[in-house]
C-alpha cells in the first residue's frame, strides 16, 4: 500500500466537505492540521479527522472515492482506521504510518 498518493486542493477539500454538510469551524480544524503537516497527511490520520466532524462512514467512503482510492484499498484503511482505534480504547499505544 506504500508509494500511493492522492492529492486535492484545499479548494476542493472546503468545497467537498461543504457538500457532504461539514460546518465551516470543521473544515477549518481540518486543513489546519493538514497545514501543520507541512500539507501531507497519511489516510488513516485523515480519516480520523473526518470522523471527528461526525461523518458517517459510508460519507468518507465517498470522500475517499471521489479522491480516486479503489475499493480494496479503501477497505484496508479502514480496517486499520477501526484497529488504531480498538487499540487507544484498550489503553495501547499504537503508530500506523500508511502511504497511500
Amino acid at each position: 500500500m506504500a508509494g500511493i498518493s492522492y492529492s486535492i486542493s484545499k479548494k476542493e477539500i472546503k468545497k467537498m466537505l461543504v457538500a457532504y454538510g461539514v460546518k465551516e469551524p470543521q473544515i477549518e480544524s481540518i486543513i489546519a492540521e493538514v497545514e501543520k503537516k507541512h500539507m501531507h497527511i497519511n489516510v488513516i490520520a485523515f480519516v480520523l479527522l473526518l470522523e471527528k466532524t461526525s461523518l458517517s462512514r459510508n460519507k468518507i467512503i465517498q470522500i475517499m472515492r471521489r479522491l480516486g482510492m479503489d475499493d480494496i484499498r479503501l477497505s484496508r484503511v479502514l480496517d486499520m482506521v477501526d484497529e488504531e482505534k480498538m487499540l487507544a480504547q484498550a489503553g495501547h499505544i499504537y503508530r500506523a504510518k500508511v502511504e497511500v
